[in-house]
């Protein structure tokens, strides 16, 4: 236990830091496609290809403009369950320097992720990244359940 220790003690005020930043660069992203998307929606309306009223409801919107709300709307699934256990982490101060790396690992995948959906698109490449960010998430969900458990 003392071998390990360090990961949770060492600079802790910085580890709360960057903990928080890659949070932060999480939201950055999810803002970042807002913008995209609203610029999307604005040129299909100037290109004729719908009318505002198809944003009513958002129904039968082009696909050049619907795969940026696609983009937006991946930022509320799995990134909540992110968002959760750095709360957690931080409540409980349990977070270590793996939490640190675990995070940057995942915001930096879904960073790529999110301008794969909206840039070429190709679909395997986007479901590796996926699986990446989950696989990469639930390492995440296991050393904040470990740190809770031996830590808090």
């Amino acid at each position: 236990m003392e071998a390990i220790e360090p990961l949770w003690t060492f600079a802790a005020d910085w580890k709360v830091r960057l903990v928080v930043l890659i949070t932060i660069a999480n939201m950055v992203l999810a803002v970042r496609l807002y913008t995209a998307m609203a610029k999307a929606r604005v040129r299909v309306v100037k290109a004729g290809k719908a009318t505002t009223e198809t944003y009513r409801a958002t129904q039968n919107e082009p696909e050049e403009a619907a795969v940026f709300n696609r983009a937006v709307m991946n930022q509320f699934e799995s990134p909540t369950i992110f968002y959760a256990l750095i709360a957690i982490s931080l409540a409980l101060g349990v977070s270590s320097w793996l939490t640190v790396i675990l995070a940057a690992l995942y915001v930096a995948i879904r960073w790529r992720h999110g301008y794969e959906m909206i840039g070429e698109h190709v679909v395997l490449r986007r479901r590796k990244l996926f699986v990446r960010s989950v696989q990469v998430l639930m390492a995440l969900m296991v050393e904040v359940t470990l740190s809770a458990l031996l830590w808090a």
